[in-house]
């Protein structure tokens, strides 16, 4: 557990009277530690796929652990930020986490094979990221389409079309991989 290192100041004037550093107690926040867990090292150069951005502890250490901290600090009722994978294998409806990054992986070679989609590399904590159509960001659009991973469906894949800025575009839900691929040129039409 990651333990905050700040402490009281009553605590902090204990040890300038005393110089007795064991009466020092570290407070344990944990929502930092959930920052901490969630947190990716950036890779070196630019971040070009899914894979290259799953470098936080959530991502690397094993999965139970990452379970386990989740379920104890709450994140199964949504007070924490969290990948999509996590809240769907809290839940059992993904059978593992080397399971929800294939998908993952599998998402951005499709995506990625296509001309004009990109990968972007930041989102919300502990995400992956998620991919645009260029194209589609073209006047009156200020947001192009965009494709994003979510855990509220069990296609996992949600399509936002363009929209232009301050608009309200309700998410197309895909009901996976296979059938992303074939309604993409319908989306890459919007």
């Amino acid at each position: 557990m990651v333990l905050s290192s700040e402490f009281s100041s009553l605590n902090q004037k204990a040890v300038e009277d005393n110089g007795d550093a064991e009466e020092v107690r570290l407070i344990p926040i944990p929502r930092l530690e959930w920052s901490l867990a969630t947190e990716s090292n950036r890779p070196e150069g630019e971040a070009g796929s899914p894979e290259s951005v799953r470098t936080g502890w959530i991502h690397t250490a094993p999965e139970e652990q990452v379970l386990d901290l989740f379920r104890k600090l709450g994140g199964p009722e949504g007070r924490l930020p969290a990948p999509w994978w996590l809240h769907a294998l809290h839940r059992g409806e993904v059978g593992s986490r080397a399971e929800a990054f294939r998908f993952e992986d599998d998402v951005h070679a499709l995506l990625i094979a296509r001309p004009g989609w990109v990968f972007v590399p930041w989102s919300t904590a502990g995400e992956i990221g998620y991919w645009e159509y260029g194209p589609s960001d073209r006047p009156p659009m200020a947001v192009p389409t965009t494709v994003t991973l979510t855990d509220q469906h069990p296609g996992w894949i949600n399509i936002v079309p363009a929209q232009v800025d301050g608009a309200s575009t309700p998410r197309v839900p895909a009901p996976g991989v296979g059938e992303l691929a074939a309604i993409l040129p319908r989306i890459e039409s919007w």
